[in-house]
């Protein structure tokens, strides 16, 4: 697993209705809008940005964790518009395991239309075509049945529930736990 290329190279991802391609502090407006969404955050342990300095603070961390070499975030860019709706990435990045994790967020307002997982599909490609993954792995809450979806849609299958593995936003919550790896190919 080479980490050190994914930084490098900073892919850029065309799709039939996106562009994928790194956050920058540019974003800002477009970015806040997306998280200012409170359904987006509902089952994520992030909390809905309530302030542009909610928003600048997160990109921040993404722009550090780009020079850390430790989270790689992509924008969803609607073709159509050159609308930011949405954000996802990999971390948990271990190349003595050749594995990493993936997770993401799109607008509520593009739920149910595919975009999460057509996103997704060429992050997930590039894990194990260019990365050398062998273990690409993801996990939503229990209840999350469109998260569940988009990770099955990815060719992942469910490995088990991580029982009131996260507390969110004051709550002990059930996770399940999704994999695709190298031999499912």
């Amino acid at each position: 697993m080479d980490i050190d290329k994914l930084f490098a190279e900073s892919p850029e991802f065309e799709t039939q209705r996106l562009y994928l391609r790194r956050l920058t502090m540019d974003d800002l407006d477009q970015y806040y809008a997306f998280a200012s969404d409170p359904k987006v955050s509902e089952q994520s342990l992030w909390h809905c940005h309530q302030t542009k300095e909610d928003s600048i603070g997160y990109l921040e961390r993404v722009l550090r964790n780009y020079e850390q070499k430790t989270v790689y975030i992509w924008a969803f860019v609607l073709k159509e518009t050159d609308t930011l709706i949405g954000r996802g990435g990999i971390f948990d990045l271990d190349e003595s395991m050749q594995s990493c994790e993936l997770g993401y967020a799109i607008g509520s307002t593009y739920w149910g239309k595919g975009l999460a997982v057509e996103a997704m599909q060429p992050v997930m490609n590039y894990c194990f075509e260019q990365l050398d993954c062998n273990r690409v792995q993801g996990k939503c809450n229990a209840g999350n049945i469109g998260s569940a979806r988009v990770m099955e849609k990815l060719g992942m299958a469910q490995e088990g529930l991580l029982r009131k593995q996260l507390k969110i936003k004051g709550v002990f919550t059930d996770q399940k736990l999704y994999a695709r790896i190298r031999d499912d190919l």
